[in-house]
């Protein structure tokens, strides 16, 4: 992270709680660790690293709700900056797609325009340089357009493929209400944790 955005990050945490601040710091620590060069190439350092600081933080039972708030405050300032730098990757993203296009269509009206010349006499199959050579070849045939409706009895089977695949959606409609779909699937229900802030109530 930017040493600027760093120190903002910690003091619009600092309005909220030390501890949030203190497990900002560790996990910033974490990654630090994690992004040395003896351990760049290894993504489950980091995360194994960032698992640590919390189980510590969490392994004393003292002042529980401090460090409840604590790690939903630091998950959602990560989430939050996790939003700015995508924002950024996105806009790179466009810069990049812009000039990759520019360059796709110069190459696209090059190709054209010898393929049009060619058509109307103008260059031949073979176009010698000094050290290149431009040749026009004929691609691979392709299926154009289908001009028969496939499920006509006229279509030949052998001209057909059919992919069949598993309805999942139903599959899960149906466990919810309760049949038996083990003979035919694993079904599994994982957990998942909530990060939410309490409602203050209005005076």
């Amino acid at each position: 992270m930017l040493s600027e955005e760093k120190k903002i990050s910690e003091l619009s945490l600092r309005e909220l709680s030390i501890q949030a601040v203190q497990l900002w710091q560790d996990i910033e620590e974490a990654q630090l660790i994690a992004s040395a060069p003896e351990t760049q190439n290894n993504t489950s350092e980091e995360t194994n690293t960032i698992g640590l600081v919390v189980q510590k933080l969490l392994q004393n039972q003292d002042a529980m709700a401090e460090k409840v708030d604590a790690i939903v405050w630091v998950i959602g300032k990560l989430k939050a900056e996790l939003k700015g730098w995508e924002a950024r990757r996105e806009h790179a993203l466009q810069l990049y797609q812009s000039a990759i296009e520019v360059r796709e269509s110069a190459i696209n009206k090059m190709v054209s325009t010898l393929l049009h010349l060619y058509n109307i006499g103008l260059i031949s199959e073979k176009n010698m340089g000094k050290e290149c050579e431009i040749e026009i070849r004929n691609n691979p045939p392709k299926v154009a357009s289908i001009l028969m409706d496939i499920e006509s009895d006229n279509f030949p089977s052998q001209f057909k493929r059919v992919i069949a695949t598993a309805d999942n959606k139903a599959i899960i409609n149906a466990y919810k209400l309760g049949i038996d779909v083990s003979n035919y699937v694993e079904i599994t229900t994982g957990k998942h944790v909530r990060f939410k802030s309490k409602k203050t109530k209005k005076k």
